[in-house]
């Protein structure tokens, strides 16, 4: 065997092999035996026809394709060893110059390849925002509208009003071949005034319109949604929109007191604030965390050389699209419906919206895969353990923990958890090394040790030993 190695500029290298005709009559003869095998030749049992046989029923052409396909498999391995080749994958048949004896040439893509940067000079300082107090009285009224109960009242609505309306909507100006009608006899409930910054659907603001309006009452308005809108086909369009109030109630309120928070199961209205202030730090922190390490990634990976070949970027694509489908499931939509109501096509949305997520995704994990290696950081059993207890426990109370269980078996369910839990627990562990190193802190702690090391230790005075105490002689 001989062979040609050239790089790719892809991270893949491409091998021309040529081989001898020697092996390549060892492998047609194997390639018949194994035709003979799979077929039902007359009068020969399963692979015991002869060759010429093999070759007037099916023909040279035939069996030399099968050799082929059997010189590459036995050579595979072959190859790699002697190219000095780690492979991130299967290589991949891309010509067959030659049948007798084969000349071929593959493409194989190979693993993964970072030249960190030095991440260790890294600047991103750690700073998160404090809960304030307004931000916690929002949520306790949200909680006291929660517990409200509503009175149907027959006059016009006001701010605090519950309502419930038949909307719909049409574009004024659809482009060519869209549907103008966006929504038809859709119902909708909303209490006026409260939170309309955070009003999402069909915009913010959008319960304003009701305020005046009366039990049976209609009333036609129309929206020009924003060019940055989060409903994509909406974008820079203007919508007319026609409401039918159907339902007009007042909410009565529950007092913020003691007696509040004893329906909240808390002992009293201070337990409650304390309670919604450490569920805002705990939000705010991950919200931050993930912004924080999303960015600082985002620098390191723009500072390093990070190889990897097409396939690895495909396996990432597929995987991404995966959880995307499955996160639509939990929602009892598919990929299909979810297209459609955003009026994109498959390809398009997996080329601008999937492969960049995964493209960022895939080189985040080869950097922080580095980071780890170089700092040799280890999970710590103990950690593991914990990790894996709560990661099994909050599988446990997902709604499709027993279609899991009829998919795998305890222990294959048990391995994938650990091993989700481990990777888990190593990210999380390398982020926390690379934050140390970013925010200043470890910096910190260095300064301290040093400090530390050159101050003089303190001489310990002499302790004078007492005397031995004389005998008197005349005893």
């Amino acid at each position: 065997m001989k062979f040609e190695k050239k790089q790719l500029e892809n991270h893949q290298v491409e091998i021309t092999v040529e081989t001898d005709e020697e092996q390549f009559k060892k492998s047609k003869g194997q390639a018949a035996r194994e035709i003979s095998k799979d077929s039902k030749i007359p009068g020969f049992r399963p692979g015991k026809a002869p060759y010429d046989v093999v070759q007037r029923i099916y023909g040279e052409d035939y069996i030399e394709e099968r050799a082929v396909e059997l010189v590459i498999n036995e050579l595979y391995p072959q190859i790699l060893k002697e190219a000095e080749i780690k492979p991130y994958g299967p290589g991949k048949l891309d010509d067959i110059i030659e049948k007798n004896p084969p000349k071929f040439k593959l493409s194989i893509p190979l693993e993964p390849e970072v030249e960190l940067a030095d991440y260790k000079t890294l600047k991103a300082p750690y700073k998160l925002p404090k809960t304030t107090e307004k931000e916690i009285e929002v949520v306790l009224k949200n909680l006291q509208t929660n517990y409200a109960t509503a009175e149907e009242v027959d006059r016009p609505t006001e701010n605090g009003y519950l309502v419930t309306a038949v909307i719909n909507a049409e574009l004024i100006k659809p482009d060519e071949g869209q549907d103008a009608q966006i929504l038809k006899d859709t119902p909708h409930q909303a209490i006026i005034g409260e939170n309309t910054d955070e009003e999402q659907f069909p915009f913010k603001g959008f319960s304003d319109n009701f305020i005046g309006m009366a039990k049976g009452e209609e009333k036609e308005f129309t929206h020009k949604y924003p060019k940055d809108s989060d409903f994509e086909h909406l974008r820079g369009k203007e919508v007319k929109f026609k409401v039918r109030l159907e339902n007009v109630k007042k909410l009565i309120k529950p007092e913020l007191d003691d007696e509040f928070a004893k329906t909240l199961g808390l002992e009293d209205l201070k337990t409650v604030k304390e309670s919604i202030k450490l569920q805002l730090e705990t939000e705010k922190r991950n919200e931050y965390d993930n912004k924080y390490y999303d960015e600082l990634l985002d620098k390191l990976v723009k500072k390093s050389v990070v190889k990897y070949p097409p396939l690895a970027l495909e396996d990432e694509i597929n995987d991404v699209l995966s959880n995307f489908e499955s996160n639509l499931a939990k929602q009892n939509l598919d990929l299909d419906t979810y297209l459609k109501i955003n009026s994109r096509e498959k390809e398009d949305f997996i080329e601008k919206d999937i492969k960049p997520a995964a493209q960022k995704r895939l080189e985040h994990s080869l950097v922080m895969d580095e980071v780890s290696r170089t700092e040799k950081i280890e999970l710590d059993q103990a950690e593991l353990q914990q990790e894996y207890t709560r990661s099994f426990m909050q599988m446990q109370s997902a709604p499709d923990f027993q279609k899991l269980q009829k998919q795998f078996t305890t222990q294959k369910l048990a391995n994938v958890t650990v091993m989700q839990a481990a990777s888990r627990l190593m990210n999380m562990k390398t982020l926390e090394k690379l934050k140390a190193y970013a925010s200043g802190e470890m910096e910190a702690k260095e300064k301290e040790a040093a400090k530390a090391e050159a101050e003089p230790v303190a001489e310990t005075p002499a302790v004078k030993e007492p005397a031995a105490e004389e005998t008197d002689p005349k005893e």
